[in-house]
């Protein structure tokens, strides 16, 4: 598994209305072909939004860098300090901890 963190602040965006858009948006994942979970991510306190993506390797990951949606980004006016990043994923560990991807119930 490969693991990618997004994170922004919003810039002109209400709570609100960036929840809106993302529920409207959230279809659009499920077609990437190898991602395996998309959670999206809020701290209202901070302004802090985002999401963490889970996929099946990093070559689904270096795909999805290929599509209008992670291009527009970078772009989109409403995000400020954007940050990705990519991780590998410790296999044997998360075998145990993470069922929800793995398949793997903890004991």
């Amino acid at each position: 598994m490969y693991v990618r963190i997004v994170t922004f602040r919003l810039n002109g965006v209400t709570p609100a209305e960036y929840a809106e858009g993302a529920t409207g948006l959230a279809p659009v994942f499920t077609t990437w072909p190898g991602l395996l979970a998309k959670v999206w991510i809020a701290d209202e306190d901070t302004g802090t939004y985002g999401g963490v993506y889970t996929f099946t390797d990093r070559a689904a990951a270096d795909r999805s860098r290929d599509t209008d949606v992670f291009r527009s980004l970078e772009a989109n006016p409403g995000f400020a300090d954007l940050t990705v990043r990519e991780f590998d994923v410790l296999e044997a560990p998360t075998e145990i901890s993470a069922s929800i991807f793995t398949g793997v119930h903890a004991r």
